[in-house]
């Protein structure tokens, strides 16, 4: 929604509650759901009182780090009091006196936070109260999960998943093992697990009453890191017994298939690209995923990673959760799409990497069999990305399914032993062939309109 469109319908919503058109909470609604649209300088305003708080919040900690062999026990203790109660009563004096700055909010939540830590790391380093630093990590967590709930501030709120995950990778027994070293925290897994069922919460609430807001957006971002971190430490947790590179792989095609449609389908805030998290980390990895197997070099490389590995026998709890989700998914995109997706291939690498790795791990099949499969398979499937584009008009689609073609010859081009004046020319003319295909292109799609 634009500035105007925006304003316009501020202006309307008294006269609409007037004639009972909507009620009043209808009303509220109504502007929450759209206030991340309301202005561009607003969402500047936000991002900058962000980071301003941020850069002081580190510019104290910073000040307090030089001078601290020049301050003995009680000043220390003193600055921790005044710090933490200093910006406690500031968060609260904008809630109680200025509720619909939802930059200084924000900003408070966040000085909050670091002041919170701060204060903790003085009390502790000062009175040498001992433990690990995944202990006063842990602390910081449990005291400071409340402040997202008690302003609101979705900034604090992000930066607690993010502490948050670094408590939970630290807390995980069989990486403290791999790691060789104490990283345990006394957090209980289902105190961590109530922990992230409060941030959720919120996020849920944010997502019901302002999807559009930059505030909701930020958690996105948030969460899709945070989801993507720890999925990586149970994968290395889970294969760490008997590491098989097919199965790893395997693995990964579920997990970008399901953020893709996790984004389609629910988590995305607009149509730009900074505004699709799940979605651009689900297709880039998957389709990333993709083209690092299109090299027939890429079977050697599996075969020797695994030749002396034997695959498991039985599938996980990570690996049937993740094609129960999937299933799921597939079903609930499939409804609400009703035809075949233009980036089908995305949604499909889950079976495309099942069809192959089973190719792969049969040796009565040819090795060329199933590097054919997987090449045909990305190149169907950008071709469908360019008959899609070219039917809906979009322009960026008939570049993805361009791009996509363009780097499968090339990987080919650079596997075959040509020198380097050769690969160089093919690379210009591959070149001068994109852009006068798109330009073609842009020709045809500004005559149709």
């Amino acid at each position: 929604m634009s500035k105007e469109t925006y304003q316009w319908l501020e202006k309307e919503l008294p006269s609409w509650v007037q004639e009972g058109i909507v009620t009043d909470e209808g009303a509220q609604v109504l502007l929450r759901r759209y206030v991340g649209e309301k202005t561009s300088s607003r969402s500047s305003g936000i991002a900058f009182s962000l980071l301003g708080f941020a850069l002081v919040g580190l510019g104290i900690i910073s000040l307090l780090a030089y001078n601290w062999d020049a301050l003995g026990h009680l000043e220390r203790t003193l600055f921790a009091i005044v710090l933490l109660v200093g910006a406690q009563t500031f968060s609260f004096f904008v809630k109680r006196y200025k509720p619909n700055n939802t930059a200084l909010l924000e900003g408070s939540g966040i000085f909050w936070f670091l002041m919170m830590g701060a204060s903790l790391a003085i009390i502790g380093q000062t009175y040498h109260l001992g433990g690990t630093v995944f202990d006063f990590l842990s602390i910081w967590l449990l005291l400071s999960f409340g402040i997202a709930w008690l302003l609101p501030s979705s900034g604090a709120a992000f930066l607690q998943i993010f502490l948050w995950t670094v408590v939970w990778i630290s807390h995980r027994s069989d990486l403290s093992t791999l790691l060789e070293m104490n990283t345990d925290s006394f957090l209980s897994t289902w105190a961590l697990l109530g922990i992230m069922l409060c941030w959720l919460g919120y996020y849920v609430w944010q997502l019901r009453t302002a999807k559009n807001a930059n505030g909701t957006l930020l958690l996105s971002w948030g969460l899709a890191i945070s989801l993507f971190l720890v999925f990586l430490v149970e994968i290395l947790t889970q294969t760490r017994a008997m590491p098989h590179l097919r199965s790893m792989v395997n693995y990964f095609a579920l997990f970008f298939a399901l953020y893709y449609m996790a984004g389609m389908l629910y988590l995305s805030h607009g149509e730009k690209t900074w505004q699709r998290p799940f979605e651009r980390i689900g297709k880039f990895g998957a389709l990333f995923l993709v083209l690092t197997q299109v090299s027939f070099r890429a079977r050697m490389w599996l075969d020797g990673a695994d030749s002396m590995i034997q695959a498991p026998s039985q599938m996980g709890w990570l690996a049937i959760s993740l094609i129960v989700l999937f299933v799921a998914l597939l079903v609930l995109f499939l409804q609400k799409v009703k035809k075949v997706p233009a980036e089908v291939l995305v949604i499909l690498t889950p079976v495309i990497f099942l069809i192959y790795t089973q190719l792969q791990s049969h040796h009565e099949v040819s090795a060329l069999a199933s590097m054919l499969f997987i090449n045909a398979s990305l190149l169907l499937g950008a071709s469908w990305m360019i008959v899609c584009g070219a039917k809906e008009g979009r322009l960026g689609l008939i570049n993805q399914g361009m791009i996509l073609i363009a780097l499968t010859v090339w990987i080919h081009f650079m596997d075959a032993k040509f020198d380097l004046v050769a690969k160089g020319v093919a690379f210009i003319v591959t070149g001068v062939l994109f852009l006068v295909i798109n330009a073609f292109v842009r020709r045809k799609l500004r005559a149709s309109v």
